[in-house]
């Protein structure tokens, strides 16, 4: 038997310089590891059509009239979006997060009518 242990592998080991390896896929986006040299690079690719035709289906059953509990999903944004706006500090200032989510121009992102 040899000494392989494969839980002392690193990421680097797994992927070829050069390579790119899908490592997750499901219908809003598809994950990546790509080599560059030294260094391994998580790349995620979001499949907007496939999150704006979820929502806009989301929000055609959305009823307003239904008894709703504390919590209601209001949005569904990619996570690149998001992280954008947490750099810009917008997830951090509740009326900035709203007055961009109400903006008419994000509605395709908006999963019910109902204005924050």
């Amino acid at each position: 038997m040899d000494d392989f242990d494969p839980f002392s592998q690193s990421v680097g080991s797994a992927v070829p310089d050069g390579a790119s390896i899908p490592v997750y896929e499901d219908e809003f986006k598809s994950v990546f590891w790509v080599r560059r040299g030294d260094l391994v690079d998580v790349v995620t690719f979001t499949k907007v059509d496939a999150l704006l035709a979820a929502n806009c289906a989301e929000a055609n059953e959305f009823s307003k009239t239904s008894k709703h509990g504390e919590l209601v999903k209001v949005a569904s944004v990619p996570t690149a979006l998001h992280y954008q706006w947490q750099a810009e500090g917008i997830t951090r200032d509740d009326k900035a997060l709203s007055r961009r989510l109400n903006d008419s121009d994000l509605a395709k992102f908006r999963t019910n009518s109902w204005r924050l």
